[in-house]
C-alpha cells in the first residue's frame, strides 16, 4: 500500500506540473500559467471575462529573439513595470532556458582569495554558478516542465493556487473492487483547485529565446 501510494504522490504531482505549464483547454484540470498570462493569444475568455473586448485583462505577451541575457530581461521587467506599476516578484523558464541566461552571468565569475590561503585548503572549494540568476532585483528560477524559449515573469501578489476547502484532497477510504469481480480495493483522492490570476497586467509572458 505504501509503495501504491507513493507511486499516486509522484503521479499526481507531474499532472499538477504539467498543467501548471501547459494547460488551456482542459476546464477540469489546472488553467496553466500559458492561460493565466496570457494576452487572449491562448484563452480569450479567462476567469469569464473576455480579454478582446476588455483589455484590462490582459497581459503583455513579448515576442524576443536571440539568446536571454540580462540586458533584454531588464527591458522586460521595465515594461511589466510600467504595464502594471508593479514590478513582478519572480521568473521561471526551462533548465535550457535558464542554462543559456546563465552563460551571461558565469565570465562575469571573479574569484576572491585570500592572502595567505587558497581554493585547495577550502573544504567547501570556491561558489560558482546560481541557484536564482538575479535581473534587476527578480531571481529567474528553472523548472524542468516550463516550455523552454519561454520566461514568465510572474507578480505572486496577484496569482496563487486556491484549494476548496470541501475537496483539499478529500480520500473516499477504500472499496472493495469485487462488484467488477476483482481482488482488490480501490480508493479515490479528491482535489477540488484552479490556478487564478486576478490581475493578468501585472505580470509577462516572453517568447521566442534560444535555449
Amino acid at each position: 500500500i505504501e509503495a501504491k501510494m507513493n507511486d499516486a504522490t509522484n503521479v499526481t504531482m507531474d499532472t499538477f506540473s504539467t498543467a501548471l505549464f501547459g494547460n488551456t483547454t482542459n476546464l477540469q484540470a489546472l488553467i496553466g500559467l500559458p492561460g493565466a498570462i496570457d494576452d487572449g493569444t491562448n484563452m480569450v475568455t479567462y476567469g469569464n471575462i473576455n480579454r478582446n473586448t476588455n483589455t484590462w485583462f490582459q497581459s503583455k505577451v513579448y515576442a524576443a529573439t536571440g539568446n536571454p541575457t540580462r540586458q533584454s530581461l531588464l527591458q522586460y521587467i521595465a515594461g511589466t513595470a510600467k504595464n502594471s506599476g508593479e514590478k513582478p516578484t519572480f521568473g521561471v523558464c526551462g533548465v535550457g532556458t535558464w542554462a543559456l541566461l546563465a552563460q551571461d552571468y558565469q565570465g562575469q565569475e571573479q574569484y576572491v582569495i585570500t592572502p595567505g590561503g587558497g581554493f585547495d585548503s577550502s573544504g567547501d572549494g570556491p561558489r560558482s554558478g546560481f541557484d536564482a540568476l538575479m535581473v534587476c532585483g527578480i531571481p529567474i528560477y528553472a523548472d524542468q516542465y516550463a516550455a523552454e524559449g519561454t520566461i514568465y515573469l510572474v507578480n505572486s501578489n496577484y496569482i496563487n493556487l486556491y484549494v476548496h476547502v470541501m475537496g483539499s484532497f478529500a480520500f473516499t477510504g477504500f472499496e472493495s473492487t469485487l462488484s467488477n469481480w476483482q481482488l482488490g480495493y480501490v480508493g479515490c483522492l479528491v482535489c477540488i483547485l484552479e490556478l487564478a490570476n486576478v490581475k493578468p497586467k501585472a505580470s509577462t509572458r516572453i517568447g521566442g529565446y534560444n535555449f
